[in-house]
């Protein structure tokens, strides 16, 4: 009965999910260790929403040198008479690129990178 209702899932709904997404899903999260059905008692969509609420108004603090910062932009309008209206987006987390390089070349991983061009 899982299989079906595994399959039927994967048939229902968003046309996007493979085979290989779903291979995905069973091996590296239903299967995995530390997986426990148990913590989805009572769970829903609208929980994932309340972790973007920060109510509390706790700081949450980020691993690896990750920089807060205010990012303002421009959104352009319909009319080309009309200036572009601003839009700031406050604690924006961001880590610089130049590090995340670094990092992802110092991996144990970085000896399987493929950095000759072909044609």
């Amino acid at each position: 009965m899982t299989i079906y209702q595994l399959v039927s899932w994967m048939n229902s709904g968003s046309h996007r999910k493979s085979e290989a997404e779903m291979q995905h899903l069973v091996k590296d999260v239903l299967q995995a260790d530390n997986f426990d059905v148990k913590d989805l008692e009572g769970f829903s969509v609208r929980s994932l929403q309340e972790l973007d609420k920060d109510d509390g108004g706790e700081r949450i603090t980020f691993p690896d040198d990750w920089v807060e910062t205010d990012v303002t932009i421009n959104i352009p309008t319909k009319s080309t008479k009309e200036d572009p209206k601003t839009y700031t987006i406050h604690r924006f987390h961001y880590h610089p690129l130049v590090e995340v390089i670094r990092a992802a070349f110092t991996d144990v991983q970085a000896c399987a990178f493929h950095l000759s061009p072909f044609k």
